[in-house]
């Protein structure tokens, strides 16, 4: 409890900081910090801070990259360590430079405003979850970047791309004559939101799930949601907790005869959503019913779709 406090009242002060930079903006949820008129022609997508950037907000993120990528520019990555991979198996460069000055702009999230502000570099920082946005998220971030770089319009695809993966060889425990269903109950982000009322919503719809499709459930989550959980899961066929890396989730969620996904809105869902796959999600709600309304229509999913509601049902 003590951490999901300091985490939000972080989040507050972000916001208040956030508040002053109006007179920076650009764009309803873009700040633009030390203009200047250079050239642009290298361009630092920087984020390496997981408890300000998780592993989904880097999905969000690299359809721009790619963008600006195939125009010409020079584009440098700075993730959190764990998803290195993601950007280095697409075929994006890395920053490992310990400075700025060799690069002409940075767009980042407005979570790092109170480390970026103060440099000298031009940076573009870009609210994610400002309710001010009107069309989905990847999309809205291509088009307002091209605008401000005046680039021509060109045709673009907003959706993230997938990690290279290996084939089901990498789990012997899935029998290729099953379908399952990937269950995920832990969440870092907004977690203050998530109670036992929760728990028991999400758990009793992959019970129900799975007696009416037959599928078998596998769980999946982190060596410290398995040792801070202490409930007995009864349902659950195969418990991979704790025993996956970021790239074999990538994996597993690929699989053909991985069928669905039960979570909360985190990483899992947005790799089915990749893949076109379906979700039942449990959402954990916001506490202002307008930016409730802007994660549902342009965040699940982040990019457009002919038909939205065959990637994701809401578990009442």
């Amino acid at each position: 409890m003590k951490i999901n406090l300091i985490y939000n009242l972080k989040k507050i002060f972000n916001k208040l900081e956030v508040f002053q930079l109006r007179k920076f903006s650009i764009e309803p949820n873009m700040f633009l910090l030390n203009v200047n008129n250079k050239k642009i022609n290298t361009i630092l997508f920087y984020f390496p801070s997981y408890e300000m950037m998780h592993f989904g907000d880097h999905l969000f993120f690299e359809p721009l990259a790619r963008h600006l990528k195939l125009q010409g520019y020079k584009v440098y990555i700075m993730p959190i360590n764990a998803m290195e991979l993601y950007f280095q198996d697409l075929g994006y460069e890395i920053w490992s430079y310990a400075d700025f000055k060799n690069t002409d702009l940075i767009i980042t999230r407005v979570e790092f405003i109170k480390i970026l502000k103060q440099i000298k570099s031009q940076t573009l920082f870009i609210d994610t979850a400002s309710p001010k946005v009107n069309s989905p998220l990847c999309n809205d971030m291509i088009e307002k970047v091209s605008k401000f770089l005046n680039l021509q319009r060109v045709d673009y695809d907003p959706i993230p791309l997938y990690l290279n993966v290996a084939n089901d060889g990498d789990f012997p425990f899935l029998k290729k004559d099953d379908n399952y269903i990937i269950f995920n109950n832990y969440i870092d982000s907004g977690s203050i939101r998530s109670g036992s009322t929760h728990q028991n919503s999400i758990i009793d719809f992959v019970r129900n799930l799975k007696d009416r499709t037959g599928f078998k459930v596998v769980h999946t989550g982190s060596n410290n949601d398995k040792n801070c959980d202490s409930r007995v899961y009864d349902f659950v066929d195969i418990d991979i907790r704790g025993k996956t890396s970021i790239k074999d989730l990538f994996t597993l969620c690929s699989l053909n005869n991985v069928i669905y996904n039960v979570s909360f809105d985190g990483f899992q869902m947005h790799l089915f959503f990749i893949q076109n796959k379906k979700s039942f999600v449990l959402f954990r709600g916001r506490l202002i019913k307008k930016n409730e309304e802007y994660i549902k229509k342009y965040v699940n999913p982040p990019f457009l779709h002919d038909n939205p509601r065959s990637l994701i049902e809401y578990i009442e």
